[in-house]
């Protein structure tokens, strides 16, 4: 494990030796201490619609709105695990290997790298989901997804 710490460590340039005042507080948009999520809601309007509301060279942090039925292209990551937390309406995760995972507003869902996740907002409302990442994120697409009926066009990975 020590070595698993100094090897993050060593790749990270931005290492505060104590405590410091905190150095970055927009008003908003990345950047931003504390963030009221219905006025992101209300500022971004109907669904489909995503934002990013944390952005640092370790984090990433996105709010995706999704309508019932729309969902992601199928994808996957090489170098990263991705989680989610679901914060309103019902999701839907169909992964590699047949898995399907049904998530509501209080879940947490994780995702392994490697596994190809297609998500998709099921019932009759708006999904709201907050996406935590690893910069910079690089997604993988793919042209169709092994646990759905869906096929798209081919995406540039980015």
């Amino acid at each position: 494990m020590t070595g698993q710490v100094e090897s993050v460590a060593a790749a990270i340039s931005d290492v505060v030796k104590g405590p410091i005042a905190p150095r970055v507080d927009n008003s908003e948009g990345p950047g931003t201490m504390h963030i009221k999520i219905q006025e992101v809601v209300d500022r971004m309007g109907p669904a489909p619609w995503a934002t990013k509301l944390i952005e640092d060279e370790r984090n990433w942090g996105t709010l995706i709105a999704s309508n019932p039925g729309e969902g992601n292209h199928a994808h996957w990551h090489s170098n990263f695990d991705e989680w989610w937390v679901v914060m309103a309406g019902k999701l839907r995760w169909e992964l590699t290997g047949g898995r399907i995972i049904h998530a509501v507003k209080g879940d947490v869902v994780w995702i392994p790298r490697g596994t190809v996740h297609h998500i998709v907002t099921e019932g009759d409302e708006m999904s709201l989901r907050f996406a935590i990442s690893l910069p910079p994120a690089e997604h993988i697409w793919m042209d169709d997804c092994e646990n759905c009926e869906a096929t798209w066009e081919p995406q540039v990975p980015g």
